[in-house]
């Protein structure tokens, strides 16, 4: 019998903002035969013609973040509550409404909690306040809390009703593309030697400290970022726009060609402090590109310790400086297979179904 389950708290299908998006994409293309899913679209995802099989898109007339997100979450809750038994919440600040409406009927919650968003500095006193009471209400009034790496179980609060289960991103390269005069003209570095980073324009993940240090290096650095969609990416462009060994790349989002941007990368040099396990950082390891990356114990998790782990951007250079063989520096293909889609998407229908 085919069941229908709710997705809330993403941008939505086929929106390209970080982690949950490439999730609910994953989940939709890749579902199986008798898993159907409604999908909430934010106000800002783009409007879709054709959607696959079995899935069904509202489009919501708020956005998914910002102070909008929290009435996006609630009222896409209260849309679906009471028509269907299974809700899949991608982050928790919807999940105070769910201890009010579970008296009155009781749906099956899955809740993927994001990573430790109180610590993150981009919020204020009072959201981080109300991020971390959200993260304990989860853990008693969802069914399935799942986490997406296992330093964030150290987190856990003292009450936990919920079952906790670590469940990674996925990830996967296109490889259709190869290197075009057409491609080269528009990427003009990809025959070069360069070293990359893939992130959000977010304080944490220290993009600006990054290409401070490559100011003078000898060595070129592409950094792809959201950079014009936020402040502290804006100063990005204006600090570093115009230094000849670092390119800007305001956002890629053709997966072939950002992939083929990935593929002929020297390395990868993976910034992230606060993630827990990033989407960015899988698909480098799935390009098999070596890794240097920030040595913090998600990092060290998601890259069962393969990989070059710095503490500041000079242990970068050093390192670099120093001629090491940087193919020692690749995941190995055992690891690799941690974060192959087909599976996760699996043991993300299994938490839709009571064992």
């Amino acid at each position: 019998m085919a069941k229908t389950i709710a997705i809330i708290g993403s941008h939505g299908l086929y929106a390209n903002y970080g982690g949950w998006d490439e999730l609910v994409n994953n989940l939709a293309e890749r579902k199986s035969k008798d898993t159907h899913y409604l999908i909430f679209n934010s106000a800002d995802a783009p409007p879709r013609k054709s959607v696959p099989e079995g899935i069904t898109v509202k489009q919501m007339r708020l956005r998914a973040d910002g102070f909008q997100g929290i009435l996006y979450d609630f009222w896409s809750i209260l849309l679906c509550y009471w028509k269907l038994d299974v809700i899949l919440l991608l982050g928790v600040q919807g999940i105070p409404l769910i201890q009010f409406l579970r008296p009155f009927r009781k749906v099956r919650i899955v809740s993927n909690v994001g990573g430790i968003e109180w610590l993150r500095p981009k919020f204020g006193f009072f959201q981080r306040q109300y991020l971390k009471w959200c993260f304990n209400l989860s853990m008693i009034y969802s069914d399935i809390v799942i986490l997406d790496n296992p330093y964030h179980l150290g987190f856990l609060p003292g009450r936990v009703k919920a079952e906790v289960k670590v469940l990674p991103y996925g990830g996967e390269i296109d490889t259709t593309l190869s290197i075009t005069k057409e491609l080269e003209k528009k990427y003009p570095f990809l025959r070069s030697d360069y070293f990359l980073s893939i992130s959000r324009s977010l304080e944490d993940n220290q993009i600006g400290t990054l290409c401070e240090s490559f100011i003078g290096s000898e060595y070129t650095l592409v950094l792809i970022s959201n950079l014009s969609s936020t402040p502290y990416g804006q100063g990005i462009q204006k600090d570093f726009g115009n230094i000849p060994n670092i390119i800007l790349i305001d956002g890629l989002y053709n997966k072939p060609e950002l992939d083929l941007v990935r593929r002929h990368c020297k390395a990868y040099i993976h910034t992230h402090t606060l993630c827990g396990t990033a989407p960015s950082l899988v698909e480098m390891m799935i390009a098999q590109r070596p890794i240097l990356s920030f040595d913090n114990p998600q990092n060290r998790f998601t890259l069962n310790e393969e990989g070059f782990f710095f503490s500041s951007f000079a242990d970068v250079q050093a390192f670099l400086n120093h001629g090491e063989d940087l193919s020692l520096l690749i995941a190995s293909r055992e690891v690799c297979g941690r974060y192959t889609w087909k599976n996760i998407v699996a043991e993300y229908e299994s938490c839709f179904n009571p064992s």
